[in-house]
């Protein structure tokens, strides 16, 4: 009996974490939770703003992400942070830089940018099946200073990531430090 309750101990304090009781809204102002799958590989979350220039300028990076690999059993979900955006700023944003497959979704209290600790947009969390954290930071070093960006892409993070999890070898949880617009 003790060795039975040891489990079930062990079990809670290793629990995956409770992101998937947060309250986010749908572009209708319907409230909604992100949900995880055993039949999903993981969860990738933008953190984004349609008015950060670098989020604009990686909409064609987040796209190409998506396609390659919401095929292969990926979640991908776009956040916008905050009350500043209405419905159809985020819509504007969403068909100009044609990220139409992203689920976007409203953070209007913050409350998965602060349980995430996302700080900047754009920024990135990943999510195995079972809604453990494998992931946060920036999607590649592309931009390695506000204003600053390289001319050849030396390391592609979330592309690594994701291959890794695809391919079922283990991923150390880890982060970067992403660059562009603070979330307030």
């Amino acid at each position: 009996m003790q060795a039975i309750f040891l489990f079930i101990h062990l079990l809670l304090l290793n629990a995956p974490p409770q992101l998937n009781k947060i309250d986010l809204l749908d572009l209708n102002g319907k409230k909604t939770k992100i949900q995880f799958s055993a039949a999903q590989k993981g969860t990738v979350i933008y953190f984004l703003s349609p008015e950060c220039p670098l989020c604009q300028s990686y909409s064609l990076t987040i796209k190409d992400i998506e396609k390659q690999y919401s095929k292969k059993g990926f979640q991908f979900i776009a956040i916008i942070p905050g009350k500043e955006f209405s419905k159809n700023e985020v819509i504007e944003f969403k068909n100009k830089y044609n990220l139409k497959a992203l689920s976007f979704l409203f953070d209007p209290n913050l409350a998965l940018a602060n349980y995430t600790k996302a700080s900047i947009t754009p920024e990135v969390v990943v999510y195995n099946s079972i809604g453990q954290k494998i992931y946060n930071g920036r999607i590649d070093n592309w931009a390695y200073e506000l204003g600053k960006k390289r001319t050849l892409i030396t390391e592609n993070d979330l592309r690594n990531i994701l291959q890794k999890m695809d391919q079922n070898q283990y991923v150390k949880p880890y982060q970067t430090k992403a660059v562009g617009c603070f979330i307030n």
